[in-house]
Formats: structure tokens, sequence, C-alpha cells
């Protein structure tokens, strides 16, 4: 039925995926819906994307198309076939409503990612003396809850960033990891990103926080030509990105810099431990997240006095 007046349609695209999966099927739909995906359940995932908006419900069929030639990039090792696609139409307001009540703040430690609209002190989570917030616009960045990944860099960065070092967040989505490595004390962020429709989010995410100063935005897919002098690498990406991106980073680093890099099921552990151990790190720590795994690598330190 066409909606009444100037009202709008979205499209609710609905997809359930193994865990193992969840991170490539919900970049691949961002092409759907720009406004991210909503993560949900341990295994299988459902993401929940919205796209649109359209002057009636006729899309549908359209959409499922789309969605579906999205998720063919998703490897079959990941992802076996055949997927469910479930599309259906809601109403603009509805969709509002549904949006924002899947977002609440999400603190990991001292850290507190909070969607724009909700108040701070918010009724939905109990401030402390000594939180970090950070201000998001919410799509690419937190749902229901926080991905273990993402949970995982954050309370790495916590542990180990230190005042005036020099960070990259390599494949940065909304630009989380950034804007908390420069909250924390780096004196310059560099947040780079292979898409330009992310990179322009995390922008405004960074914009947002007053932080336009400190962390700048690159587009590009590699580390490969970046300037070295950083004292640590964050990298919350594709298992295949994380093994191949590692012998630039142990390039980029600073004697005794950290490769932090994560994304990676617990399925694809050795052959992103075996790229890890071939780069010259001088060691390789482990780092457990459900049914996720990240490294803690540290560049060697013995470098010919690189400072």
């Amino acid at each position: 039925m066409p909606p009444a007046g100037n009202a709008r349609i979205w499209m609710r695209v609905t997809v359930r995926c193994p865990a193992r999966a969840a991170d490539a099927a919900a970049s691949a739909l961002l092409s759907l819906s720009p406004n991210g995906i909503i993560t949900d359940g341990d295994d299988p995932v459902r993401l929940t994307g919205y796209a649109g908006p359209y002057p009636t419900a006729d899309a549908v069929a359209d959409v499922d198309r789309c969605a579906r030639e999205a998720l063919a990039a998703v490897p079959r090792d990941l992802f076996p076939r055949p997927f469910r696609v479930e599309v259906e139409p809601e109403p603009e307001e509805d969709w509002i409503e549904a949006f924002r009540a899947q977002y609440a703040p999400v603190r990991v430690r001292r850290i507190v990612l909070k969607p724009t609209w909700e108040p701070w002190p918010s009724p939905k989570l109990a401030p402390r003396s000594d939180d970090i917030v950070i201000e998001l616009d919410p799509g690419l960045a937190f749902g229901t809850g926080l991905h273990a990944t993402t949970s995982l860099c954050l309370r790495e960065l916590q542990q180990r960033v230190r005042r005036g070092q020099r960070v990259i967040d390599f494949g940065c989505g909304s630009g989380i990891l950034a804007i908390a490595a420069a909250m924390l004390g780096a004196r310059e962020v560099l947040a780079i990103d292979c898409d330009e429709h992310a990179a322009a989010v995390a922008a405004e995410n960074i914009a947002r926080n007053d932080l336009a100063s400190v962390v700048s935005v690159e587009v590009t897919d590699t580390l490969y030509g970046v300037d070295p002098g950083w004292h640590m690498v964050v990298a919350n990406i594709d298992p295949v990105v994380v093994a191949r991106e590692a012998p630039a980073a142990a390039e980029v680093l600073l004697p005794g810099g950290f490769y932090l890099c994560t994304g990676v099921p617990l399925s694809r552990e050795a052959e992103v431990l075996k790229a890890l151990r071939a780069a010259p790190f001088e060691g390789v720590l482990p780092r457990l997240a459900g049914d996720w795994i990240g490294f803690v690598c540290m560049a060697r330190r013995d470098r010919g006095g690189r400072r």
C-alpha cells in the first residue's frame, strides 16, 4: 500500500549468518544500508539494515536482488550458500523509532559510546567520574551491543595509549577507535578506510567530538606508502587484510610499537598467526574475545635506533 501524503518507505533487510561471517556480511550490506547495520545474537548472528528511502513499497524485489548481489562477495567458507534474505517495507516514522530504539550508551571500561540523541548523564547508563564519553551517530558504531572485536580494541587502547603518541586506525569505519585514541591522549591519529562513505562518516564523528585538529582521515586500502614513525597501528578488519598488512604495519611502527589487530574468527587463527610470525615482530600475544581472536604484535626494538 502506498504511503499517505509525503511519507516515505524504508526497506528493512534481515539476514542471518554464522558468527564468523558477520563482519564481512555487514560490510557487504553497507552498500544498501549506509546508515549502518544492527547486529544481534551470537550464532547465528542477525544483521538488520535499512535501504531507502523510497516513495512506495514497490522496491522489495529490487532491494532483495541488490542484497543478494552484495552478499555474493562474502567468501563461501565464511557464509555457506544458499542464504536467506528477508525484505519488509517499513514507513519512515516507524523506521526512525525502530532504529533509535536499538541504541543506548555502551561502556567499555572508562569509554562510553553515546548516540547523539541520548542525554548525558543518561538514564540508561549510570555515569562515573572518570568516563570518557564519545558521541556518535550510531549506524556503523554500535547496535544492541558492541561487537566483541571492537570491545577488545577499546580495552587494549585504554591499556596501551600514552599521551603524546601517534596512532593509526586502519579500517576506521565510523571512527570509534581513532576517536578513542585521541581522547586517551594521542597527539596525532590517522584514520584510514578504503570506503569513501565510511571515511565521510568517520570525519563527521571526529568533528562531532571536536577532534579534527588531532585526527585526520585518509581514503586508501593499504598501509604501504604511509610514512613511518607511529607508536601503534590498530586494525579491526578482515583477517585477510590483517595478514596482508602485517609487514607494512611493522615498517611504519617505531621500535617497540604495537600492531593491535583483530577481526579474526577463531577458524582463521592459524593462517593469520602464520603471517604475523613471518613479519618482523618481536612478539605476538593472542587476545580472545568470544568466538574471535586478536593479536598484540610488538615491533622489534633493535632496528638501528630509529626514533
